[in-house]
């Protein structure tokens, strides 16, 4: 791909400034059109050391108004990062609604992690978890646009010496950039991969020669203003796995209900549980190991209770609960997977979702407050991204707690009745009630799609809350013996 590029072109400058002019006053309206219409843009400008990425992203940047518009520097320095996933970084990147992010550099340097490149295997992974990221963000209606920039070796070289020659600017040449001119061959041969590997339907890579930065400014401001043009008019679809109903009957009508546990029983083994849950936090911090615990369920089906014993045990320090409603106008700006990456624990950390992004599946799809391809792609790429986690090095425990109908309602008047707790029911928990079957079909098949070896639900028998309790501080435990 690279190899075949005319790298003899050029442009003069009056030609240039004719030209760039035009675009520029085009791109400036097209921001407000994409801006209006509540468009999400990312745009990634990759390219050689010294290839003219700062130069390029200037002249793009130019006539946009700077409200509606962020650079993002993919080298700059996070010392949280090595406390996250990989990819929790890139999330913190995204557009929201309206925005564009342009991002100098991108994900794709990962190839070239720590002076080493990766293996085989790794590559595979690795192409695997970008390709999944890119599509979720795509299927969220961000539009991706990829430009690299290509130049010479000779070029590169050249560079370089005019970049160290000056003492304002010598700082700017690292041992990396001297690294891929020496190995440039090698370099080559992997950015050729990666471009193949990555180049995609809905985000294809744009390679410009850019040997002359003024042709390269002027083919990126001619992509970015067609790109753009391209955004009001069309929105790529990237349609879910259909999902074929299994003819054995729900997995929640399989769950013994009738589990007891006596009080007296319940409260000596959750004091010696909660014990050992505590020695085991601190195991994890001392060890850097983070933890994601999902609590699902019916209303009323003890999720509040059954957090508050789990935390009860634990160091105040080290965890945090995070209760998950309905999103706010500053999530819904964001890919609906956004809030949780944000939110999600730091190595040596626990979080505690309290209902999670299992909602799209689940409420959002009984509702209809999402469509049925957003719902039905969900399934993969909350796989998607679980995997990603625990490819990580992550912990996921996720429960399900099951009540039976009888219960929920026993439960409810309950509630009623107590004015301490009456502030827990609500019209919405009866209305929920009524579309049970809805409900217990949109879980059943959640259970059944979202989970994978390294990351299954644990349904709860919730009908004796005592036994539900321990049996989560148990699971958890489990869990983290097997993370350490």
């Amino acid at each position: 791909m690279l190899e075949t590029m005319d790298m003899k072109v050029r442009l003069g400058e009056k030609e240039y400034e004719n030209a760039a002019g035009s675009l520029q006053r085009e791109l400036g309206l097209l921001q407000r059109e994409l801006w209006e219409a509540s468009i999400p843009v990312l745009v990634i400008v990759e390219g050689w050391e010294a290839s003219g990425k700062g130069y390029v992203l200037n002249e793009m940047i130019r006539p946009l108004d700077p409200r509606g518009f962020v650079v993002k520097d993919e080298a700059e320095p996070d010392p949280a990062a090595s406390l996250y996933p990989f990819f929790w970084r890139f999330w913190k990147m995204v557009p929201e609604k309206g925005k564009i992010v342009f991002l100098n550099r991108s994900w794709y340097r990962e190839i070239f992690k720590e002076n080493r490149l990766l293996d085989a295997k790794e590559k595979e992974r690795f192409f695997r978890r970008t390709s999944n990221f890119e599509e979720n963000l795509i299927a969220e209606g961000v539009r991706v646009l990829k430009i690299f920039l290509h130049i010479s070796r000779e070029e590169q070289k050249k560079r370089i010496k005019n970049l160290q020659k000056d003492p304002s600017t010598r700082w700017r040449v690292s041992d990396r950039d001297l690294e891929e001119n020496r190995h440039f061959g090698k370099f080559m041969e992997n950015w050729e991969e990666i471009l193949r590997e990555s180049d995609t339907p809905h985000a294809p890579w744009i390679c410009i020669p850019a040997n002359d930065l003024r042709f390269a400014a002027k083919a990126a401001l001619e992509t970015l203003r067609t790109f753009l043009d391209g955004c009001r008019k069309t929105r790529p679809v990237i349609a879910g796995i259909p999902f074929f109903p299994s003819v054995d009957g729900s997995i929640l009508q399989r769950v013994d209900l009738n589990r007891h546990l006596p009080k007296d029983e319940y409260e000596r083994k959750i004091r010696h549980l909660q014990g050992l849950l505590l020695e085991k936090q601190y195991d994890l911090y001392r060890k850097r190991k983070a933890l994601v615990i999902v609590f699902e369920g019916w209303d009323a089906a003890g999720k509040g209770g059954a957090i508050k014993r789990l935390t009860q045990g634990l160091d105040p320090r080290g965890y945090v609960v995070h209760p998950i409603s309905a999103p706010n106008e500053w999530e819904k700006a964001h890919p609906y997977l956004w809030r949780f990456w944000i939110r999600l624990p730091s190595r040596g950390k626990i979080g505690i979702f309290d209902r999670s992004w299992y909602g799209r599946v689940l409420v959002e799809r009984v509702e209809g407050y999402c469509t049925e391809e957003e719902w039905s792609r969900a399934y993969s790429e909350i796989n998607a991204m679980e995997s990603e986690w625990i490819e990580n090095g992550y912990g996921l425990v996720k429960f399900w707690i099951q009540i039976s109908p009888e219960e929920q309602l026993k439960r409810f008047r309950e509630r009623e009745a107590n004015e301490e707790k009456k502030w827990k029911l609500t019209p919405e928990d009866w209305r929920n009630r009524q579309k049970w079957a809805e409900y217990e079909k949109a879980a059943d098949e959640m259970i059944r799609r979202t989970s994978p070896p390294g990351s299954p639900w644990t349904l709860v028998e919730g009908n004796d809350k005592h036994f539900a309790r321990v049996k989560v501080v148990e699971t958890v435990l489990s869990a983290i013996e097997g993370l350490l």
